[in-house]
């Protein structure tokens, strides 16, 4: 018998993260926010955020439909785009999110990173860096679970990643 929050993850395909955290999830909220201009609609584009051991930012465009990477943006904050540009406020925004994330990470790995539609943020606990080879690949299958900090659209950009064992990849 599934309740309330079992069937609610079931109809959306995201895992919830297991403690919800006010501070992280609005960081969140303003990430998805912050990066829908850049993810315009109908584009099929989803984008990854990377922080490393170096405070090294990379931002990533993928096409949905072959997965293959569109444009990439790394920078060091003191080369971030200007706060009042979209570019700008995103990097700074997820510059934020990732460091307060990797913070409550028991060892924090080399590399962190989240993915987002526009409308969501997820990131994979067992594989933390979107960009590693393979990546994509194994949400797509079902290898690696996504804990959603905030829900993806399921019909959107990141329909494939949602629900891995009802969805197709051509």
């Amino acid at each position: 018998m599934h309740n309330e929050t079992d069937m609610a993850i079931v109809t959306h395909g995201w895992t919830p993260m297991p403690r919800p955290n006010r501070h992280l999830t609005a960081m969140a909220k303003a990430v998805a926010r912050l990066a829908r201009p850049l993810l315009p609609d109908e584009s099929g584009l989803l984008m990854g955020l990377e922080l490393n051991a170096s405070d090294s930012l990379r931002l990533i465009w993928w096409k949905r439909d072959d997965l293959s990477v569109v444009a990439q943006i790394n920078a060091q904050p003191e080369g971030f785009c200007p706060a009042d540009t979209e570019e700008g406020a995103l990097q700074e925004a997820a510059f934020d999110l990732l460091e307060y994330l990797g913070g409550r990470w028991p060892n924090p790995p080399e590399t962190l990173g989240v993915i987002t539609d526009g409308t969501g943020v997820a990131f994979s606990s067992d594989h933390p860096q979107p960009s590693a080879s393979g990546w994509l690949m194994r949400h797509v299958g079902g290898a690696a679970p996504l804990l959603a900090i905030v829900p993806l659209d399921s019909q959107g950009s990141c329909a494939l990643l949602a629900c891995p064992a009802t969805g197709g990849f051509h």
